[in-house]
């Protein structure tokens, strides 16, 4: 079975890893847009680093298992 790195351990694609890696895209390109257009800087700051920031929380919650676990561990569980 070809492997990659948007699937899971039972051979389904991860929703998550596939948005995670559009806003990765999505960020590069608006951030490159916005200093071809001579943004302000806070313009190309939120460009860069707002859809980076979803891709980043989207990899770091790559399934409902691990999210409850950070849950029950902040809860003390």
């Amino acid at each position: 079975m070809f492997r990659t790195v948007f699937k899971e351990n039972d051979g389904q694609w991860s929703m998550r890893r596939v948005l995670a890696f559009l806003f990765a895209l999505a960020s590069i390109g608006c951030g490159i847009t916005s200093l071809i257009l001579k943004a302000v800087w806070q313009v190309i700051a939120c460009a860069f680093g707002i859809p980076g920031i979803i891709s980043i929380i989207l990899l770091f919650f790559t399934t409902w298992t691990d999210v409850s676990t950070v849950v029950n561990a902040v809860k003390g569980k």
